[in-house]
């Protein structure tokens, strides 16, 4: 072979290597763009590798988000109330409203919600089979990754540690983590020392007349549970049970011996003097002896409506109310320190003895 044909053979080698190589290699940024999760529910979804907008399908996720990376939050479901504007960073005040989906309805204008452009969404709740289904309908819909984060309140710290890895903030999950693990751990262990016979039978009232609760063993409810109280509304139906319709003879059947109130942000507790005064209520044995108290409210209700991240503050509420014997704490100061760590607000005095005018026991 001549030098010549011996030059164009390397060659030829050299030219076929480069171009086997150019096709197993990625061309340009190698760095993936996309990766695969497998979210809370077990579900395996495809989301961006880096995430600068996020919208929640209820407010139980969107307040999860607020309390872990508002600047990555696309929006609320609703229209901030006053009640909650003075809790919410004024720089998210502004922030579209996008609406709500329950179950697969949405309520809002889903062409507004995909100019948008959120990167995942997150549907935040219970993470049964039939949600399971309804999360597939709405990423069907959208086009867009879905992920589904349990709700449960036990399930809180691991929730912040999924969303914290997924959205680059392990420290800040970190934190909230622990306190949330941190509180259900003293609370449950504290609970368990509590003799059967001196648990309290409690009925959590809602709706304009307060005729309307939450069923025992719901994720509605599980605080009263979680917190030591007897739920008189048990229907024995099951966890899938939501809201209940009772009439004031249930009632004086039931007995209980403390009635806590949801307000819906009604600052001039009708509900409350309603209980209170009207004679329908009067033979009830909480009502008789003034254990009707009026759950917190602020920025938004600690036990339900919705049955968010505030329930770790409204666990210790609960439970320093019906058992301070067994679980002494000062809940002022640990009212504090919850909005401190989880909203960024530094509560005053005269803060602290508004929301607690009518969540406090008295003398």
């Amino acid at each position: 072979m001549t030098n010549r044909k011996q030059a164009l053979v390397v060659t030829g080698l050299i030219l076929t290597m480069l171009f086997l190589s150019s096709c197993s290699q990625p061309q340009g940024n190698t760095a993936p763009t996309t990766q695969k999760v497998t979210d809370m529910a077990g579900r395996t979804v495809e989301i961006p590798v880096k995430i600068n907008k996020v919208y929640a399908t209820g407010p139980i996720g969107t307040i999860f988000m607020y309390t872990l990376a508002p600047e990555l939050l696309a929006g609320w479901n609703s229209a901030l109330r006053e009640t909650e504007k003075k809790y919410i960073d004024q720089r998210y005040h502004s922030l579209p409203v996008l609406g709500t989906w329950r179950g697969t309805k949405y309520e809002g204008n889903i062409e507004e919600l995909l100019k948008i452009k959120p990167d995942i969404i997150i549907n935040m709740g219970d993470v049964d089979d039939k949600y399971k289904a309804d999360t597939d309908e709405i990423q069907k819909t959208l086009g867009l990754p879905v992920l589904m984060v349990d709700g449960k309140i036990e399930n809180s710290a691991a929730a912040y540690q999924f969303l914290g890895n997924i959205l680059g903030k392990k420290e800040r999950a970190g934190r909230l983590a622990g306190y949330c693990d941190s509180v259900l751990q003293d609370v449950v262990k504290k609970m368990l020392t509590v003799p059967p016979e001196k648990r309290t039978r409690v009925y959590y009232a809602s709706g304009t007349k307060g005729l309307e609760t939450e069923a025992r063993g719901s994720l509605n409810a599980e605080i009263l549970d979680l917190a030591g109280a007897r739920n008189v509304a048990d229907p024995g139906l099951g966890k899938n049970l939501r809201r209940m319709q009772v009439s004031l003879e249930q009632l004086l059947i039931w007995n209980p011996e403390v009635i806590i109130i949801s307000s819906d942000g009604d600052e001039k507790h009708t509900l409350y003097s309603s209980i209170t005064s009207d004679p329908g209520w009067r033979n009830l044995a909480a009502v008789k002896t003034g254990r009707v108290y009026e759950i917190p409210a602020v920025p938004y209700d600690w036990i339900n409506r919705p049955p968010s991240v505030n329930r770790v503050i409204g666990i210790k509420w609960l439970a320093n109310l019906l058992y301070p014997e067994y679980y002494q704490v000062d809940i002022q100061k640990e009212t504090k320190e919850f909005f401190a760590l989880f909203y960024g607000y530094s509560l005053n005095e005269t803060e602290l003895g508004q929301l607690f005018q009518y969540a406090a026991r008295r003398p």
